[in-house]
């Protein structure tokens, strides 16, 4: 029998790029190999440091990515002025030397952003274009975590509800509410319920965030039967209070011997 291995994704305490891709190079992804192929591709000069972080005992990464000329970034904390269109973003993936399996990621995770993005602000999706999504550093979010799950060699996606905070926040359209729009866009046809936390009155989960999870074609699986073989936590930068990690479990899919036991 074939074994299935699999990537478990949880967010208690919401999601975004460089935590995920924090806790898929916590599970075993090589940063440097990761860093390696993202300088074929990104234009410009960033930084990018996987750093140990432990809060609450519990040990994982602390991703650093700065693009030049910019801040390292949080939840909602993106380069304002670094604007890229979604034809754009697609051809320099389409071009890149990436994998086939990363590149397919890549294009997926962007994907489902851009067809969000364009709901929300009644566009085609090939005149979206990336504001906060479409800094630098995202890019290197995104394209690093589909570099890094290629790596990883899992053949199936699954996730746990994702939990987001409440009221607004402000970004670059002016004050909006908590899910963000793109998010909630995002969230209608996923299959993937949100979780409201009442008393965090912020952004926790980022469209970046959950369009990885989306993008990655992750099925939500309250129950889910597999072995745990090893798991990575990548935290965020915001404090709410909260451990503030996403938990990326790596394992093998559990199948009951029925006599021919295939893949189910």
């Amino acid at each position: 029998m074939t074994e299935t291995k699999l990537l478990y994704f949880e967010a208690p305490d919401g999601i975004s790029g460089d935590m995920t891709l924090g806790a898929l190079i916590d599970l075993g992804a090589d940063p440097e190999a990761i860093r390696h192929e993202l300088d074929t591709f990104v234009p410009g000069e960033y930084s990018f440091e996987a750093c140990p972080f432990e809060r609450n005992g519990i040990h994982g990464i602390n991703l650093e990515v700065v693009a030049a000329g910019s801040h390292t970034h949080s939840a909602s904390e993106k380069d304002s002025h670094m604007h890229r269109h979604y034809s754009d973003i697609k051809k320099m993936i389409v071009e890149s030397g990436l994998s086939d399996r990363a590149k397919n990621y890549a294009l997926s995770i962007f994907g489902v952003i851009a067809e969000a993005e364009a709901r929300v602000h009644g566009v085609d999706v090939a005149d979206v274009a990336f504001h906060e999504v479409g800094a630098l550093d995202s890019i290197i979010d995104i394209v690093g975590t589909a570099i890094a799950v290629d790596m990883l060699g899992a053949d199936e996606f699954y996730c746990a509800a994702p939990h987001d905070g409440s009221g607004t926040i402000v970004c670059r359209h002016g004050r909006i509410p908590v899910p963000v729009p793109a998010v909630m866009e995002m969230a209608r046809d996923a299959g993937i319920p949100i979780v409201i936390e009442s008393d965090v009155d912020t952004e926790m989960i980022t469209p970046t965030g959950f369009g990885i999870i989306k993008g990655l074609g992750a099925k939500f699986a309250p129950r889910l039967a597999f072995i745990p073989e090893k798991t990575g936590y990548g935290f965020g930068k915001r404090d709410t209070g909260r451990l503030g990690a996403v938990r990326v479990t790596l394992g093998k899919k559990y199948e009951e011997d029925q006599g021919q036991t295939g893949k189910g």
